[in-house]
């Protein structure tokens, strides 16, 4: 828990928009890109991730969006978003999370 509240302190300081104005996140690089994110993210909502930003999207343009409690049967724990969204997966052990890390393709 302290980990994650250290984790959602810093993306909450995160600036987001142009990169014309200096800002941390970005657009994607394309509209299907931005498709492909809201998928991932959609899909772990629908399966009971606890999001602890909000999603917000504007065009290509994505807030970062900190996820909790996701599991191995969200597209997310396995998809790369190639994009501001980062998955938190709780373990009880290190062998754990071993065991989660050797399963990816």
């Amino acid at each position: 828990d302290a980990l994650v509240e250290k984790v959602l302190a810093g993306v909450k300081e995160l600036t987001v928009g142009m990169p014309d104005d200096n800002c941390q996140i970005t657009p994607v690089i394309s509209g299907s890109s931005a498709d492909f994110i809201e998928e991932l993210v959609t899909d772990a909502k629908e399966k009971g991730a606890t999001f602890l930003t909000e999603y917000k999207r504007e065009g290509n343009l994505i807030w970062p969006v900190l996820l909790d409690h996701v599991r191995p049967d969200m597209r997310v724990a396995w998809e790369e978003p190639f994009g501001p969204v980062l998955p938190i997966m709780r373990v009880s052990s290190a062998e754990e999370a071993v065991q989660h890390a050797n399963k990816n393709r």
